[in-house]
């Protein structure tokens, strides 16, 4: 089987065809830029180009779509729909065009996440009328389109909605983190701590994206159907990053704010974020998203997964923390040596 992975550069892309192909599968990847890695056939160019994403498309069997434009602003943004939504539906009309036989999506568990708290919810839960941010509304759009071309041209679909990705490689959550506590030597919670969200291993979701392209099909039970991905017990989402800071030797202090004041700023921020033009990306220092999604419930089952997918986690929770520790490492590593040749 020869498999495209859309957005092969970033961490889940990446682990996604490190899997595919020490399974033995010819693998193929389509980014902004050349992949990193000479044993991968690279494709260069923009799911926002049509003709870039049909050649693209040319001669595989699964595409599996990675790539996403995140921010976590309230207000609509045309780029973001452009890359999030129309990209999307670009590579909904190559997949039936080249005959590509299977289309598996990379949703969101925010796609179902309004701010009201969810404790081990499932598939049955309902899109909500509105989403706290518009990258949740882009990616409710696109599993819908991916869903609904179910069957069309003979293209199998489906979508596998992960959240809270970390692992080697990852851009957003991690260096972000470490990046501030660095800087100021405070490490910053919100809430009583009470709330549970999912924190998932990249290597998790790759091996979920793995089975999927190889069991998709018309008459399989996955068709035209999203499953959540989880790997380890819900926790606390601010509790994941202190084990790997004292691992690390960083030396901070903690402190603890309220629910109702970081609340207060982030209703703030986003008035202040609605004076801009119409369209306009306008990233926010703290959003309504980022309180409710780390300080009330926010977890899922992934018995359905199990289930119809045949899937478990393949990394264990002490074989996650190492891996990142390691990767993290590195990564300090780097930054360190970037200093002192900026010096």
């Amino acid at each position: 089987m020869t498999v495209l992975v859309v957005g092969g550069n970033g961490a889940l892309g990446s682990a996604i065809l490190r899997r595919l192909r020490g399974l033995g599968a010819a693998v193929r990847s389509f980014d902004l830029s050349p992949h990193p890695d000479a044993g991968v056939e690279s494709r260069v160019g923009d799911v926002r180009q049509m003709e870039e994403v049909m050649a693209a498309c040319d001669g595989v069997e699964a595409v599996i779509h990675t790539a996403v434009k995140v921010s976590q602003q309230a207000t609509p943004s045309q780029s973001m729909y452009e890359v999030n939504v129309r990209g999307t539906e670009n590579l909904i009309a190559a997949c039936q065009a080249q005959r590509v036989s299977r289309l598996i999506y990379t949703s969101s568990v925010d796609v179902v996440f309004d701010g009201t708290p969810i404790a081990n919810g499932d598939e049955r839960l309902p899109y909500p009328k509105a989403h706290l941010d518009y990258y949740g509304t882009t990616k409710m759009l696109a599993e819908q389109a991916v869903l609904a071309a179910n069957g069309a041209a003979g293209v199998a679909t489906c979508a596998l909605r992960v959240g809270g990705l970390f692992g080697p490689g990852d851009r957003h959550r991690f260096p972000r983190v470490l990046q501030i506590v660095l800087d100021s030597g405070m490490y910053t919670r919100i809430g009583d701590g009470k709330s549970r969200f999912n924190h998932l291993f990249i290597e998790n979701a790759a091996h979920a994206h793995v089975l999927a392209a190889e069991r998709l099909a018309l008459d399989s039970p996955l068709a035209a159907q999203a499953y959540f991905i989880t790997d380890q017990a819900p926790g606390n989402f601010f509790d994941l990053f202190p084990p790997y800071l004292d691992a690390l030797g960083v030396r901070y202090k903690v402190r603890t704010l309220p629910y109702t004041l970081m609340r207060m700023v982030a209703d703030l921020n986003e008035r202040r974020s609605r004076r801009a033009a119409a369209g306009e990306d306008r990233e926010i220092s703290l959003s309504r998203y980022a309180v409710e999604s780390t300080c009330r419930d926010f977890w899922f089952t992934s018995k359905k997964a199990a289930r119809e997918l045949g899937y478990a986690p393949i990394v264990s929770a002490e074989e996650a923390f190492a891996a990142t520790l390691d990767w993290l490492r590195g990564w300090m590593a780097a930054r360190q040596a970037e200093g002192q040749e900026s010096h």
